[in-house]
Protein backbone atom coordinates (compact mmCIF):
# COMPACT_ATOMS: atom_id res chain seq x y z
CA UNK A 1 0.00 0.00 0.00
CA UNK A 2 1.31 4.08 -0.52
CA UNK A 3 0.95 5.00 3.61
CA UNK A 4 1.06 8.71 3.33
CA UNK A 5 2.21 9.56 6.85
CA UNK A 6 1.36 12.96 8.74
CA UNK A 7 3.56 13.62 11.37
CA UNK A 8 4.25 16.27 13.78
CA UNK A 9 8.29 17.36 14.09
CA UNK A 10 9.96 14.48 12.32
CA UNK A 11 12.81 13.14 12.95
CA UNK A 12 13.08 14.42 16.27
CA UNK A 13 15.15 11.99 17.99
CA UNK A 14 13.33 11.55 21.24
CA UNK A 15 10.07 9.94 19.58
CA UNK A 16 11.75 7.00 18.28
CA UNK A 17 8.54 5.31 18.47
CA UNK A 18 7.50 7.09 15.17
CA UNK A 19 11.05 5.58 13.41
CA UNK A 20 10.17 2.19 14.79
CA UNK A 21 6.93 2.02 13.50
CA UNK A 22 8.00 3.67 10.32
CA UNK A 23 11.17 1.02 9.47
CA UNK A 24 8.37 -1.89 10.22
CA UNK A 25 5.80 -0.25 7.81
CA UNK A 26 7.93 0.48 4.99
CA UNK A 27 9.81 -3.37 5.13
CA UNK A 28 5.99 -3.80 3.02
CA UNK A 29 4.13 -0.69 1.77
CA UNK A 30 5.37 2.52 0.15
CA UNK A 31 5.41 5.65 2.11
CA UNK A 32 5.93 9.06 2.16
CA UNK A 33 6.18 11.61 5.02
CA UNK A 34 5.05 15.37 5.54
CA UNK A 35 6.00 16.99 9.27
CA UNK A 36 4.12 19.93 10.31
CA UNK A 37 7.12 21.59 12.43
CA UNK A 38 11.06 21.37 12.67
CA UNK A 39 12.95 18.70 15.28
CA UNK A 40 14.35 19.98 18.53
CA UNK A 41 17.12 17.20 17.38
CA UNK A 42 16.57 14.96 14.33
CA UNK A 43 18.28 11.37 14.44
CA UNK A 44 20.46 10.91 11.45
CA UNK A 45 18.59 7.71 10.13
CA UNK A 46 15.86 9.08 9.36
CA UNK A 47 13.45 8.24 5.96
CA UNK A 48 13.07 11.63 3.22
CA UNK A 49 10.22 14.30 3.96
CA UNK A 50 8.55 17.11 3.80
CA UNK A 51 7.72 20.06 5.97
CA UNK A 52 4.40 21.50 5.30
CA UNK A 53 4.16 25.09 6.75
CA UNK A 54 0.77 25.72 9.07
CA UNK A 55 -2.46 25.67 7.68
CA UNK A 56 -0.48 24.94 3.73
CA UNK A 57 -4.11 23.21 2.98
CA UNK A 58 -3.05 24.00 -0.73
CA UNK A 59 0.40 21.97 -0.49
CA UNK A 60 -0.70 18.80 1.64
CA UNK A 61 -3.63 18.32 -1.37
CA UNK A 62 -0.85 18.29 -4.17
CA UNK A 63 0.74 15.87 -2.12
CA UNK A 64 -1.74 13.49 -1.94
CA UNK A 65 -3.04 14.05 -5.37
CA UNK A 66 0.50 13.25 -6.86
CA UNK A 67 1.17 10.47 -4.13
CA UNK A 68 -2.55 8.88 -4.14
CA UNK A 69 -2.38 7.10 -1.07
CA UNK A 70 -4.39 4.11 -0.03
CA UNK A 71 -3.69 5.37 3.67
CA UNK A 72 -3.23 8.43 5.18
CA UNK A 73 -2.05 7.79 8.94
CA UNK A 74 -0.97 10.47 11.66
CA UNK A 75 0.79 10.13 15.08
CA UNK A 76 -1.41 12.20 18.09
CA UNK A 77 -4.82 13.15 18.19
CA UNK A 78 -4.28 16.82 17.53
CA UNK A 79 -3.06 16.31 14.14
CA UNK A 80 -6.54 14.26 13.22
CA UNK A 81 -8.12 17.25 11.29
CA UNK A 82 -4.76 16.95 9.09
CA UNK A 83 -5.34 13.38 8.48
CA UNK A 84 -9.49 13.65 7.60
CA UNK A 85 -8.60 16.73 5.03
CA UNK A 86 -6.04 14.72 3.45
CA UNK A 87 -7.98 11.42 3.22
CA UNK A 88 -11.22 13.36 2.07
CA UNK A 89 -9.35 14.55 -0.67
CA UNK A 90 -7.40 11.71 -1.98
CA UNK A 91 -11.05 9.37 -1.47
CA UNK A 92 -9.44 7.18 1.25
CA UNK A 93 -9.39 6.81 4.70
CA UNK A 94 -7.12 7.63 7.61
CA UNK A 95 -5.94 5.78 11.14
CA UNK A 96 -4.28 7.87 14.18
CA UNK A 97 -2.01 6.44 16.45
CA UNK A 98 -2.60 8.60 19.87
CA UNK A 99 0.06 8.64 22.40
CA UNK A 100 0.13 10.42 25.99
CA UNK A 101 0.49 14.17 26.50
CA UNK A 102 -2.16 14.75 23.58
CA UNK A 103 -4.89 12.49 24.75
CA UNK A 104 -4.10 13.69 28.22
CA UNK A 105 -3.33 17.31 28.12
CA UNK A 106 -5.80 19.99 26.88
CA UNK A 107 -5.23 19.02 22.89
CA UNK A 108 -7.90 16.23 23.35
CA UNK A 109 -10.80 18.91 24.48
CA UNK A 110 -9.37 21.91 22.49
CA UNK A 111 -10.60 20.54 19.15
CA UNK A 112 -14.12 20.19 19.44
CA UNK A 113 -14.62 18.61 16.14
CA UNK A 114 -12.30 15.93 16.40
CA UNK A 115 -15.29 13.61 17.02
CA UNK A 116 -16.94 14.53 13.72
CA UNK A 117 -13.55 13.31 11.98
CA UNK A 118 -12.74 10.04 14.45
CA UNK A 119 -16.76 9.13 13.98
CA UNK A 120 -16.98 9.50 10.36
CA UNK A 121 -16.39 6.52 7.80
CA UNK A 122 -13.33 8.49 6.51
CA UNK A 123 -11.64 7.24 9.70
CA UNK A 124 -10.42 3.44 10.95
CA UNK A 125 -9.62 3.69 13.88
CA UNK A 126 -7.49 5.35 16.43
CA UNK A 127 -4.65 2.98 18.11
CA UNK A 128 -4.60 4.01 21.69
CA UNK A 129 -2.87 3.63 25.11
CA UNK A 130 -5.40 0.99 27.15
CA UNK A 131 -5.42 3.38 30.01
CA UNK A 132 -7.10 6.64 27.67
CA UNK A 133 -9.53 5.11 26.05
CA UNK A 134 -12.59 6.54 28.95
CA UNK A 135 -11.17 9.98 28.71
CA UNK A 136 -11.46 9.59 24.65
CA UNK A 137 -14.85 8.66 24.87
CA UNK A 138 -15.70 11.27 27.33
CA UNK A 139 -15.38 13.78 24.39
CA UNK A 140 -17.88 11.85 22.23
CA UNK A 141 -15.61 9.75 20.23
CA UNK A 142 -17.26 5.98 19.74
CA UNK A 143 -15.76 3.73 21.60
CA UNK A 144 -15.78 1.42 18.40
CA UNK A 145 -13.12 3.62 16.78
CA UNK A 146 -10.67 2.61 19.60
CA UNK A 147 -8.00 0.02 19.63
CA UNK A 148 -6.24 -0.30 22.72
CA UNK A 149 -2.05 -1.15 22.08
CA UNK A 150 0.83 -0.68 24.27
CA UNK A 151 4.20 1.31 23.25
CA UNK A 152 5.70 0.71 20.06
CA UNK A 153 9.06 -0.91 20.48
CA UNK A 154 11.57 -2.89 18.77
CA UNK A 155 11.82 -5.60 21.92
CA UNK A 156 13.84 -7.82 19.74
CA UNK A 157 16.62 -4.76 19.42
CA UNK A 158 16.79 -4.70 23.39
CA UNK A 159 16.27 -7.96 24.50
CA UNK A 160 19.74 -9.05 26.22
CA UNK A 161 19.78 -11.63 29.04
CA UNK A 162 23.33 -11.16 29.65
CA UNK A 163 24.81 -9.52 32.54
CA UNK A 164 24.30 -5.76 33.27
CA UNK A 165 26.62 -2.58 35.00
CA UNK A 166 25.45 -1.62 38.01
CA UNK A 167 25.02 2.26 36.77
CA UNK A 168 22.04 4.28 37.55
CA UNK A 169 20.10 5.94 34.55
CA UNK A 170 17.54 8.37 33.45
CA UNK A 171 16.51 8.96 29.07
CA UNK A 172 14.70 10.90 27.58
CA UNK A 173 13.60 15.02 26.29
CA UNK A 174 14.72 17.37 29.02
CA UNK A 175 11.26 19.02 29.10
CA UNK A 176 9.41 20.03 32.32
CA UNK A 177 7.51 17.42 33.10
CA UNK A 178 10.04 15.03 33.43
CA UNK A 179 11.28 16.87 36.32
CA UNK A 180 15.02 15.59 35.13
CA UNK A 181 16.40 18.19 38.57
CA UNK A 182 14.93 15.49 41.07
CA UNK A 183 17.40 12.93 39.00
CA UNK A 184 20.27 15.74 40.12
CA UNK A 185 19.27 15.36 43.66
CA UNK A 186 18.76 11.84 43.77
CA UNK A 187 22.35 11.49 42.23
CA UNK A 188 23.60 14.01 45.44
CA UNK A 189 21.95 11.75 48.15
CA UNK A 190 23.55 8.36 46.79
CA UNK A 191 27.22 9.36 46.04
CA UNK A 192 28.28 5.68 45.80
CA UNK A 193 26.44 5.04 42.23
CA UNK A 194 27.43 6.15 39.00
CA UNK A 195 24.16 8.25 38.10
CA UNK A 196 24.15 8.67 33.66
CA UNK A 197 21.37 11.06 32.22
CA UNK A 198 20.48 10.06 28.29
CA UNK A 199 19.16 14.69 28.42
CA UNK A 200 17.65 14.66 24.66
CA UNK A 201 17.44 18.90 23.72
CA UNK A 202 15.35 21.21 24.94
CA UNK A 203 16.39 22.30 28.81
CA UNK A 204 19.48 20.71 28.92
CA UNK A 205 21.60 23.08 29.39
CA UNK A 206 19.65 24.79 32.22
CA UNK A 207 20.06 20.90 33.75
CA UNK A 208 23.65 20.91 33.17
CA UNK A 209 23.92 24.48 35.13
CA UNK A 210 21.47 23.06 38.11
CA UNK A 211 23.94 20.42 38.05
CA UNK A 212 26.87 21.75 38.16
CA UNK A 213 25.58 23.75 41.33
CA UNK A 214 24.65 20.52 43.04
CA UNK A 215 28.45 19.82 42.66
CA UNK A 216 28.36 17.10 39.14
CA UNK A 217 26.71 13.74 40.73
CA UNK A 218 25.23 12.97 37.35
CA UNK A 219 27.37 12.16 34.36
CA UNK A 220 25.67 13.63 30.85
CA UNK A 221 26.29 11.58 27.91
CA UNK A 222 26.45 12.86 24.61
CA UNK A 223 23.62 12.02 21.95
CA UNK A 224 23.28 8.47 20.91
CA UNK A 225 21.46 7.71 18.11
CA UNK A 226 18.54 5.35 18.82
CA UNK A 227 19.76 2.33 16.91
CA UNK A 228 22.93 2.70 19.28
CA UNK A 229 21.32 2.65 22.14
CA UNK A 230 20.86 -1.09 23.02
CA UNK A 231 24.87 -1.51 25.00
CA UNK A 232 24.18 1.57 27.00
CA UNK A 233 20.77 0.50 28.88
CA UNK A 234 23.39 -3.30 29.09
CA UNK A 235 25.88 -0.80 31.50
CA UNK A 236 22.75 -0.21 33.71
CA UNK A 237 21.39 -2.23 36.87
CA UNK A 238 18.47 0.58 37.45
CA UNK A 239 16.33 3.35 35.24
CA UNK A 240 14.85 5.58 36.90
CA UNK A 241 12.27 7.86 35.20
CA UNK A 242 11.45 10.62 36.85
CA UNK A 243 8.58 13.11 36.21
CA UNK A 244 6.85 16.09 38.00
CA UNK A 245 3.60 15.28 39.46
CA UNK A 246 2.45 18.42 38.33
CA UNK A 247 1.79 17.75 34.86
CA UNK A 248 -0.40 14.35 34.06
CA UNK A 249 1.43 14.26 30.79
CA UNK A 250 3.79 11.70 31.02
CA UNK A 251 2.24 8.44 29.77
CA UNK A 252 3.45 5.10 29.35
CA UNK A 253 7.23 6.04 28.11
CA UNK A 254 9.05 3.41 26.17
CA UNK A 255 12.23 3.97 27.88
CA UNK A 256 10.27 1.43 30.64
CA UNK A 257 10.47 -1.41 28.32
CA UNK A 258 13.31 -0.85 26.29
CA UNK A 259 14.83 -1.10 29.70
CA UNK A 260 13.33 -4.38 30.28
CA UNK A 261 14.18 -5.74 27.62
CA UNK A 262 17.82 -4.93 28.32
CA UNK A 263 17.69 -6.26 32.47
CA UNK A 264 17.38 -3.41 33.59
CA UNK A 265 14.95 -3.03 36.83
CA UNK A 266 12.44 0.20 36.25
CA UNK A 267 11.65 3.00 38.77
CA UNK A 268 8.90 5.50 37.51
CA UNK A 269 7.11 8.26 39.09
CA UNK A 270 3.67 6.90 40.53
CA UNK A 271 1.49 9.70 38.84
CA UNK A 272 -1.34 7.51 38.21
CA UNK A 273 -2.78 3.97 38.75
CA UNK A 274 -2.61 2.47 35.07
CA UNK A 275 1.06 2.81 35.58
CA UNK A 276 1.06 -0.26 37.53
CA UNK A 277 -0.10 -2.28 34.59
CA UNK A 278 2.78 -0.55 32.52
CA UNK A 279 5.65 -1.25 34.83
CA UNK A 280 4.21 -4.73 35.55
CA UNK A 281 5.65 -7.39 38.19
CA UNK A 282 9.27 -6.18 37.94
CA UNK A 283 9.04 -2.43 38.00
CA UNK A 284 8.56 0.22 41.07
CA UNK A 285 6.34 3.07 41.09
CA UNK A 286 7.56 5.83 43.63
CA UNK A 287 6.42 8.87 45.22
CA UNK A 288 9.46 10.56 46.90
CA UNK A 289 13.45 10.62 46.34
CA UNK A 290 13.89 8.16 49.68
CA UNK A 291 11.82 5.58 47.43
CA UNK A 292 14.36 5.68 45.30
CA UNK A 293 16.85 5.69 47.65
CA UNK A 294 15.66 2.38 49.44
CA UNK A 295 14.52 1.25 46.08
CA UNK A 296 17.97 1.14 43.60
CA UNK A 297 20.86 0.25 46.53
CA UNK A 298 19.58 -3.15 46.56
CA UNK A 299 20.06 -5.42 43.80
CA UNK A 300 17.64 -6.06 40.95
CA UNK A 301 17.03 -9.53 41.26
CA UNK A 302 17.50 -12.31 38.82
CA UNK A 303 13.79 -13.56 39.92
CA UNK A 304 12.47 -9.59 38.70
CA UNK A 305 14.63 -9.61 35.43
CA UNK A 306 13.39 -12.65 34.32
CA UNK A 307 9.68 -10.62 35.03
CA UNK A 308 10.94 -7.74 33.39
CA UNK A 309 12.28 -9.60 30.12
CA UNK A 310 8.80 -11.19 29.45
CA UNK A 311 7.33 -8.14 30.45
CA UNK A 312 8.99 -5.58 27.69
CA UNK A 313 7.04 -8.27 25.11
CA UNK A 314 3.83 -6.50 25.45
CA UNK A 315 5.03 -3.33 23.58
CA UNK A 316 6.83 -5.17 20.93
CA UNK A 317 5.87 -4.11 17.63
CA UNK A 318 6.64 -7.63 16.29
CA UNK A 319 3.30 -8.91 18.37
CA UNK A 320 1.29 -5.82 17.85
CA UNK A 321 1.77 -4.41 14.17
CA UNK A 322 -0.99 -6.22 13.02
CA UNK A 323 -3.21 -4.37 15.05
CA UNK A 324 -2.25 -1.10 12.45
CA UNK A 325 -2.24 -3.45 9.40
CA UNK A 326 -5.90 -4.72 10.40
CA UNK A 327 -7.38 -1.15 10.42
CA UNK A 328 -5.71 -0.58 7.27
CA UNK A 329 -7.27 -3.95 5.36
Amino acid sequence: MRVLYVLNCYPQISETYIKTELEWVARSHEVRIVTMGDADISYRNHFPFEKIAAKDHTRLEAIVRQFQPEIVHGHYIHLTPWCFHAARIGGTKFTIRAHSFDVLGPSLTRYSKLPIAINSAYCRGVLTFPFTIPRIVETGIGRDKLVPCWPVVDVGRFLDQGSNGKAVMNVGAAIEKKAMESYVDMARDIPERRFNLYSLGYLTDQLKAYNSRAGAPVHFVDTIQPEEMAPEYKKHEWLVYTADPRFNTVGWPLAVAEAQASGVGVVMRDLRPDLAEYVGPSGFLYQTNADVSRIIRQPFSEELRAQGFEHARKSDIARHIELLYELWR
